[in-house]
């Protein structure tokens, strides 16, 4: 499976500034500061956690909010006016754009001459590691995940798009997945205003997600929103095949590939469990002129949902059989409504019960088999925990697939259910399409 092309060019000056000697004695291996080094006094770094073109980023502890952040750092070696305005520029970006599938921006100062950037800290991997993980067990992630975290991403970058930024470098090693199924874009380094006539003619980003426009079209058009839905497209493309969409792994690929005008093949021929709806959703993404081309994020989401309704009906001819029933408990009665709408969704024909306590949810699955339950953490009778552990200890939830919900849960609850033997862990508030696909692989497996 390709892994993330090299960065391409970008605006930097080559000569580097002066640096306080005691930061150059202080970095590690790969630049980053040792463990245990505090920033300005505020930040004690932990570890590395990733590399960039510009410099490095560490886990650090906040020590005044005593919470984890992720700092990011020019490296000494790649210091200049130039990297220090788009340093800050990136930070003012972040700063701009609230919403939950993009990461946030804390704080931005210098430490020993150099500038950094505090971020929320997003544990888990990023859609780069979900591919080499999906890599090395051989096998393609299910469809319904990678929905539903593309779902999450195309709500991301139009909120940035709102903001009246593109983000520039939209790729799965810039895609963030944390706790309870969100997805947040991150790494605002090669950003721009959107339409805005500046540094026309400049290529950056990284080349497999790079729009023909950008390398063989007319570089007097301002870059606008096609150029991220592209970058999407392409993202979408390699996480629904396992492959990119053209053979473009460096800079002279990308202009030779896009001068030739290259087209993708069709995804369904890569893939052929990918239902052939998708093709045209994911070829018109792609499309290699920015005026035919889906326009918008939104756009694009809107049609890889329709996409998956179309065939939701066709699958439950096949899957009725195991998805007869759905036991959903929760004192939460907006959540209930929510919740059974989406797996309605999900499982066409099934019927969807709810119920307000665990004592109900317990009776109910005892007197009536069924094929999936979406118990809430803390509700009255029994919680959450104490009714996986009487469930899975009978013959009735043996084998029974759960799902566990909370507001305030954390970790150690996962830690503990996953020992119980419950299937799945989400946090409020609910994104419906995170239910929708862990239910659909926890019912249906893998494959789906």
């Amino acid at each position: 499976m390709p892994k993330d092309s090299s960065p391409g060019q970008a605006t930097r000056d080559p000569s580097t500034l002066d640096v306080d000697e005691r930061w150059l004695e202080e970095l590690g291996p790969g630049g980053a500061p040792p463990a245990g080094s505090v920033v300005e006094g505020k930040y004690r770094v932990l570890r590395p956690v990733g590399h960039g073109g510009m410099g490095v980023v560490v886990l650090a502890r906040d020590l005044r909010l005593e919470r984890d952040v992720a700092l990011k750092l020019v490296a000494p070696g790649r210091l200049s006016e130039s990297t220090r305005e788009l340093f800050l520029a990136e930070a003012r970006a972040m700063a701009t754009v609230r919403h939950e599938n993009v990461v946030q921006v804390y704080d931005f100062g210098e430490h020993l001459g150099l500038p950094y950037l505090v971020m929320e800290y997003v544990p888990g991997r990023s859609v780069a590691g979900w591919l080499e993980q999906c890599d090395e067990a051989g096998a393609l992630g299910p469809i319904d995940e990678a929905l539903g975290i593309l779902d999450q991403v195309c709500r991301g970058v139009t909120a940035v798009h709102d903001a009246g930024l593109l983000h520039g470098d939209l790729k799965p090693g810039n895609i963030l997945l944390g706790p309870a199924f969100r997805a947040a874009v991150a790494d605002f380094g090669f950003m721009r205003q959107r339409g805005v006539a500046k540094d026309l003619g400049l290529i950056a980003g990284t080349p497999a997600y790079i729009p023909p426009e950008m390398a063989v079209g007319d570089s007097h058009q301002p870059p606008d929103a096609p150029a991220d839905v592209y970058a999407l497209a392409a993202t979408a493309y390699e996480m629904l095949t396992g492959e990119l969409p053209l053979p473009v792994y460096d800079m002279l690929s990308l202009y030779e590939v896009h001068g030739r005008g290259d087209r993708p093949r069709r995804p369904s021929a890569i893939r052929p469990e990918l239902p052939v709806c998708f093709d045209d959703v994911l070829l018109e993404g792609l499309d290699a002129s920015p005026k035919t081309r889906t326009q918008t994020p939104d756009a694009f989401r809107r049609a890889l949902i329709t996409a998956r309704d179309s065939i939701a009906h066709a699958r439950s001819a096949s899957v009725g059989a195991r998805v007869t029933r759905v036991v959903v408990a929760d004192d939460d009665e907006d959540f209930l409504a929510l919740a059974t709408e989406s797996l309605r969704h999900a499982f066409p024909g099934a019927e969807i019960e709810s119920v307000t306590d665990g004592i109900a949810a317990l009776h109910s699955l005892e007197a009536r088999p069924a094929s999936l339950a979406v118990l809430d953490l803390d509700m009255p009778g029994m919680n959450g925990v104490e009714l996986t552990a009487t469930l899975r200890g009978g013959e009735v939830g043996a084998q029974l697939p759960i799902i566990v919900v909370t507001a305030r849960g954390g970790a150690p609850d996962w830690r503990l259910l996953s020992a119980l033997g419950a299937n799945g862990f989400l946090v409020k508030p609910l994104d419906p399409h995170a239910l929708v696909a862990m239910a659909r692989r926890s019912v249906l497996g893998s494959g789906t």
